[in-house]
């Protein structure tokens, strides 16, 4: 081998190094992602300072807001039968975790699902209040048919989404549109659109982009700032909801038991 043929052999190794490294490092990191899911969800859910009138005796009082919480899912055929379902397992963990904090009922918190891909597929699954226990709401969930759709209209899907906020929405909730898609739209009018009229009408959206189809641009343009989140996979995003569910759950203090005093009976 000359020499000539080495140095362009040691310039390919580099290079694909280097290309290995900056792969690597564009990697999601778990904890990160599930640091970020919760520390956005439970600024949604954090305590509201109420001004009087408030019970005899106090001047002021917190409480927790309710949410009218609107999910939608993109089920084009991208995303493959396997990895929808785990789509749908993160949007019942997500619904534990509003549960926790702000429980789910007839007058409580509210969930709603719509699930798109072309735009004659894009439809509301169901919508606030056709389901008033977690139980109720997490088997209809379960129970979302995959679109297996030819095209992702997530513009259309928002547009929908705005429907359903300003006709079923109840006064006084934080409202919140949660979008999870695989990937670029390609029909119907752009996302930014509704996006944007959502955002105006005081609808918080939040996008979280799976795999490495989805356009950082767009996703930029659909979610609020703070509320644009990126996973390398759906197995990762339910594993970082479940991570960040528990960051949710009451923990004892590491000095609990100490203080804890036992009588010999």
């Amino acid at each position: 081998m000359g020499e000539t043929e080495m140095q362009t052999m040691k310039v390919f190794v580099v290079f694909v190094a280097v290309f290995a490294i900056e792969q690597a490092s564009a990697a999601v990191n778990t904890n990160t992602l599930a640091r970020t899911l919760h520390n956005k969800l439970s600024s949604l859910l954090k305590p509201q300072l109420v001004l009087p009138p408030v019970p005899p005796g106090r001047s002021y009082q917190f409480v927790t807001p309710k949410l009218d919480f609107l999910f939608v899912l993109d089920s084009s055929g991208s995303i493959t039968a396997r990895y929808f379902e785990e789509a749908k397992d993160v949007c019942k963990i997500i619904v534990d975790y509003i549960h926790g904090k702000s429980p789910i009922g007839k007058y409580g918190s509210r969930v709603g699902l719509i699930q798109y891909s072309t735009k004659s597929k894009t439809h509301v699954e169901f919508s606030f209040g056709d389901y008033n226990t977690v139980s109720a709401i997490k088997n209809r969930i379960s129970q979302v048919k995959f679109d297996n759709g030819s095209a992702t209209a997530t513009g259309p899907a928002l547009q929908l989404a705005k429907t359903e906020m300003n006709a079923k929405s109840r006064p006084g909730n934080v409202r919140v549109v949660w979008v999870i898609t695989d990937g670029k739209s390609n029909s119907g009018v752009k996302p930014k659109i509704p996006a944007d009229d959502l955002r105006a009408n005081g609808v918080t959206v939040c996008v979280v982009g799976v795999g490495n189809s989805v356009n950082d641009v767009e996703l930029n343009q659909i979610g609020d700032s703070g509320c644009v989140f990126r996973s390398d996979s759906y197995s990762q995003l339910k594993t970082a909801a479940r991570m960040a569910y528990n960051l949710s759950r009451p923990r004892l203090s590491s000095g609990f038991f100490n203080n804890l005093s036992f009588k010999r009976v």
